[in-house]
C-alpha cells in the first residue's frame, strides 16, 4: 500500500491554514491519504469538509513532563545543537531552550504518529509536512523508524514563512534547521525567494530546496473595476505585520471617494475599526470579519473591486494575491518575502518598499484612480495572464502530487 501522511498544525480543525483546502482536492498517486492535525486545543472543532477518499487522524499528543527532557539530553543530535546555540550569543540560554522544548513536541508528535496502525500495512509511505517547523522534525524521526523496518519512505515539507526567515523569529533562532535539513528528502518552499534564503543559510542542503508555489482555484473572472466607484479590498488576519494602520492613515489623506472593504478579523479589530471612525466623508469602511474562503471568493465574484491590497512588513508569498489575480483584480502590495514573485510593478499592479509610508501608498491609489481606462484594463487582464501561468491550482498541485508520489 501507497500511503501519504500530511501534518498539518490544525486543518481540517478551527481557523487557519485555509489555503490547504485548494490543494487537497488535487491529492493524487496514493492508495490511502491520512491527514494529521498536531497541535489542536481542547475546544478545537472541525472546520472544513476533507474530500471522502481522505480520512483525519487528529494526535492527541501527551506532555510526559521533565523525564521527557532527561531523556532528550541523551540524543547526540540534540547535544550537538545545544552546544553550537550556547556558544551564539548572549541568548545561548534561552536558546537551548526553545531547542528542547521544540524537540519534546517533535518526539510528542512522532509517539502519537507511531500508532498509526495504516503504517503496519504500508509499503510505501510519503511524509508530508506542511510547515518547516515541529512537525517536520517528527516527521524525520518517523522517517527513520519506517526505513529500519524496511519500509520505503519520501519526506517533504513545504516551508512558508516563520519557518523560513530567521530574523522574523525569536531571537533570530529556528531549532534544529540543520538536523532537518541533514535528514529530509526535499523542501519545498512557497516562493523562489524562500529557496533562495535557505540555500543562503544552508548552501550544503541547496540540492533539497526546490521552489513549489502553492495556488487557488479558477472561481472565473470579474475583472477589476472603477466604473462603480474606488473599491479597495485587504484580506487578512488583523495582526501587527499586516500594518493595517498605513492604510488607515492613507485613506485618511485621500479627496476622493474611496470604499475599503477588509475581510477577516483578529486582536486588532477594534483598535483598526475604531481608527475609521475619523475617515473624511468621502471615504467608507466596511468590515466583514471572518469569512470562509467559499464566501470570499463569493464576495469577489459578485462585487467590483477597484485593487487588492497588502502592505505586510514580511510574508511568504500571500494566497491572497493569488486569489484576487485569479479574477483579474490589480494589486498593491509591499515587496516582502515573495510577493515580488506574484506582483510585477506596472503590470499587474504596484510594488511598494517594506519600509513604505502611508504617503507612498497613497500616490498609488491616486496612480490607479488616474489611469486611462485602457491602461487600467491592461492591469486587470494581467493580473488574470500570471495568475494563470504561475498560480492556477490544478496546474501547481498536480505538479507537485506527481513529483511526490514517484
Amino acid at each position: 500500500m501507497k500511503l501519504l501522511i500530511l501534518l498539518t498544525t490544525s486543518f481540517p480543525y478551527d481557523n487557519g491554514e485555509e489555503f490547504l483546502l485548494n490543494e487537497v482536492n488535487y491529492i493524487n498517486g496514493f492508495d490511502k491519504v491520512l491527514i494529521c492535525p498536531c497541535n489542536l486545543k481542547k475546544d478545537s472543532v472541525v472546520t472544513k469538509k476533507l474530500p471522502d477518499f481522505i480520512t483525519c487522524i487528529p494526535l492527541k499528543t501527551v506532555d510526559k513532563g521533565r523525564k521527557e527532557y532527561i531523556s532528550l539530553l541523551s540524543k547526540p543530535y540534540i547535544l550537538d545543537e545545544m552546544s553550537n546555540v550556547m556558544k551564539s550569543d548572549s541568548y545561548g540560554l534561552t536558546k537551548a531552550h526553545e531547542m528542547i522544548y521544540f524537540m519534546k513536541r517533535a518526539f510528542e508528535i512522532y509517539r502519537e504518529l507511531l500508532k498509526i496502525k495504516d503504517l503496519d500495512s504500508a509499503d510505501e509511505v510519503t511524509i508530508y509536512s506542511y510547515w518547516l517547523y515541529d512537525a517536520a522534525a517528527a516527521g524525520v524521526l518517523l522517517a527513520e523508524n519506517l526505513r529500519r523496518r524496511g519500509i520505503k519512505v519520501l519526506q517533504v515539507s513545504r516551508a512558508h514563512r516563520f519557518d523560513i526567515y530567521s530574523e522574523f523569529a525569536k531571537h533570530n533562532y529556528i531549532p534544529m534547521r540543520k538536523f532537518i535539513l541533514e535528514n529530509i528528502d526535499s523542501v519545498r518552499p512557497c516562493s523562489a525567494s524562500g529557496a533562495d534564503y535557505i540555500k543562503k543559510q544552508y548552501p550544503k542542503y541547496s540540492n533539497k530546496i526546490i521552489p513549489a508555489f502553492l495556488g487557488t482555484a479558477d472561481h472565473g473572472i470579474k475583472y477589476g473595476n472603477r466604473k462603480n466607484g474606488f473599491h479597495i479590498v485587504t484580506c487578512s488576519f488583523m495582526v501587527p505585520v499586516k500594518r493595517l494602520h498605513l492604510i488607515v492613515e492613507a485613506l485618511k489623506l485621500v479627496d476622493f471617494p474611496i470604499l475599503w472593504t477588509h475581510i477577516g478579523s483578529g486582536p486588532l479589530m477594534d483598535e483598526i475599526r475604531n481608527s475609521t471612525l475619523n475617515l473624511p466623508t468621502c471615504v467608507k469602511a466596511e468590515f466583514k470579519g471572518q469569512m470562509s474562503n467559499e464566501d470570499i471568493m463569493k464576495y469577489y465574484k459578485d462585487n467590483d473591486i477597484t485593487t487588492f491590497i497588502n502592505v505586510s512588513s514580511s510574508e511568504g508569498l500571500p494566497v491572497s494575491i493569488m486569489e484576487a489575480g485569479s479574477f483579474g483584480i490589480p494589486v498593491i502590495a509591499t515587496n516582502a518575502g515573495g510577493t515580488g514573485e506574484a506582483v510585477y510593478d506596472g503590470k499587474n499592479g504596484y510594488l511598494l518598499d517594506v519600509n513604505m509610508s502611508s504617503q507612498d501608498l497613497l500616490s498609488k491609489l491616486n496612480l490607479i484612480n488616474q489611469l486611462s481606462e485602457e491602461k487600467y484594463n491592461k492591469l486587470c487582464e494581467n493580473s488574470r495572464k500570471i495568475w494563470a501561468e504561475k498560480f492556477n491550482a490544478a496546474d501547481n498541485y498536480k505538479e507537485f502530487y506527481k513529483e511526490i508520489s514517484q
